[in-house]
């Protein structure tokens, strides 16, 4: 057996003995990491020790174990340090570096599922990734192997639930700031003093750690916004640190700043880095990131704190994706229709990838179809989208050397959201209730022109979302672009100007730009950046 692990920007690996860790937890709220939880994870003598230990811990981590001819690996939820396998000769190899296994073990094959679907859900499903014989240890999994098999594989934390709470809405209500307070609380005891910044939007999600900062007197705090200077994010935002006495930052995404990034060494390093040839890399902040630390406008041992997937604990998904009477049956079909939208699937494939997702639905429960079907979807889609697309998105945090913390994906607080009723979770209720009355509007954040999903406007939408795939081009082209905050039409543009140049045919839904990188990540993936 050989393990390699290479990667070591931010977050390093640590090894001791039998075990290798990078990451933290949190343990009766006692913060470990580096050092310390080497020595905490040597007390746990045996892997099925370990296993009960990581179902309830609290944290963000990979720990590869081997002890004699078995190995035995794990990842949290969020799978931010994801490892990847190959069997070759008879011998199993891990690494930290997939492109160290394609490269150097000569594994040039890819995949015509993987291709497809990175191409409509910005990443691959299950443990495939872009290339033949390269598998990725999935989130929340714990594997045991050796050298001819993968003993045993196991999940530690499930969103699916078989009932809702029974508690009344005030009690939920109560026992929502309690989570919210708790999560932060431990935040806070992680950052040890370091400047922490908030990636501030126009939305609630990263408002709420901006406003749980000061409301624990937190003093280092830098916030920062980018995008168009038109966009709708920048009023709220530049307000909100303002009303809070926070330094803030508006980085404007022009042609000054972006000008040259695809023949750059280093955008040609991030790509590989952030797509680890299983999720499109996200380009979102790079350009902000790479501004704030070469103009140092942040010290070097900062901690981003991003407000990712808060909207899915408060019921994002039953706004325009969960029907609200989903049966179990259906879970493989609307997974189809709505996590596979960039890219048109052909009809003869379809029963491929349903095959393939109702393997998986298995695979991560075999007893699913006794739960709550929305909380099932919400499992899938956490160990999927969210796992390899959203919290992999953090790239751009490590890859220039920072560290990063996920409030909203403390343990005890999805624990907490998992079991709130769907009423509650339909249009935001409980979650925008706790944010806007107990801390946005005591902390003057409430603007008047916030937005919000009610009854009317949901139905607009849908309808919209119908109407959509029948409009003619320039008309989904036009509102792509006018939707386009983070000035994404110009980073693209350069990339189809490289696809055209190799005759490369781009395929277009005029989703969103998303498409369009996907498929010219694919293209370099397998053909280099010349």
């Amino acid at each position: 057996m050989k393990i390699i692990l290479k990667h070591n920007e931010s977050f390093k690996w640590y090894t001791k003995d039998t075990i290798s860790f990078k990451g933290y937890f949190y343990v009766d709220d006692i913060f470990y990491e580096k050092e310390n939880a080497i020595h905490y994870l040597l007390k746990i003598k045996t892997n099925t020790a370990l296993k009960i230990f990581l179902n309830t811990i609290n944290g963000v981590f990979t720990i590869v174990k081997k002890e004699k001819n078995t190995l035995f690996v794990s990842t949290d939820i969020t799978r931010s340090f994801p490892v990847f396998y190959t069997y070759l000769n008879n011998q199993f190899i891990l690494s930290d570096a997939i492109f160290h296994l394609k490269n150097n073990f000569n594994l040039n094959d890819f995949n015509t599922l993987s291709q497809i679907e990175l191409k409509a859900a910005n990443h691959t499903f299950g443990k495939k990734t872009l290339v033949e014989n390269i598998y990725q240890v999935e989130a929340s999994e714990c594997l045991e192997i050796d050298q001819e098999k993968i003993l045993k594989s196991s999940f530690t934390h499930s969103y699916a639930i078989k009932k809702e709470s029974t508690s009344d809405y005030t009690t939920l209500k109560t026992a929502a700031v309690n989570a919210f307070e708790n999560s932060f609380k431990r935040l806070i005891l992680s950052a040890q003093n370091r400047t922490l910044v908030i990636p501030l939007s126009g939305g609630f999600d990263s408002r709420l750690i901006a406003v749980m900062l000061k409301k624990h007197n937190y003093k280092n705090v830098v916030c920062y916004t980018y995008g168009k200077k038109d966009s709708f994010e920048i009023e709220n935002s530049r307000k909100t640190a303002g009303v809070l006495g926070f330094k803030w930052y508006f980085i404007e995404y022009k042609n000054d700043l972006i000008n040259g990034f695809l023949n750059s060494e280093e955008f040609k390093n991030y790509v590989h880095y952030a797509g680890k040839l299983s999720s499109m890399p996200n380009l979102q902040e790079y350009f902000a990131v790479k501004y704030l630390k070469e103009n140092n406008l942040i010290p070097n041992d900062a901690v981003f704190v991003p407000g990712y997937a808060g909207d899915l604990l408060g019921g994002s998904q039953f706004l325009k994706v969960i029907p609200q009477h989903l049966k179990s049956t259906e879970i493989v079909d609307l997974i189809l229709i709505k996590k596979l939208t960039n890219f048109t699937v052909k009809k003869c494939d379809e029963a491929v990838f349903k095959k393939s997702f109702a393997d998986t639905l298995l695979k991560y429960d075999e007893y699913y179809e006794d739960k709550i079907p929305s909380s099932v979807f919400e499992d899938f889609d956490i160990k999927e989208k969210i796992a390899k697309y959203i919290f992999n998105s953090a790239s751009f945090y490590t890859f220039f050397g920072y560290e990063f913390r996920f409030p909203f994906w403390d343990k005890a607080l999805l624990d907490f959201f998992k079991t709130v009723p769907v009423q509650f979770k339909i249009n935001k209720t409980l979650f925008d209730d706790v944010l806007i009355n107990h801390y946005f509007k005591p902390f003057n954040v409430y603007f008047e022109n916030e937005l919000h999903p009610i009854p009317q406007k949901k139905w607009i939408q849908k309808i919209k979302r119908q109407v959509k795939p029948f409009l003619p081009t320039f008309i989904k082209e036009k509102k792509v672009s006018d939707n386009d905050w983070n000035n994404y039409k110009i980073i693209t543009e350069k990339m189809l100007t490289f696809l055209n140049n190799k005759g490369v045919k781009v395929h277009r839904t005029y989703n969103d730009y998303n498409e369009i990188i996907a498929q010219w990540y694919i293209y370099i993936s397998k053909n280099g950046f010349d």
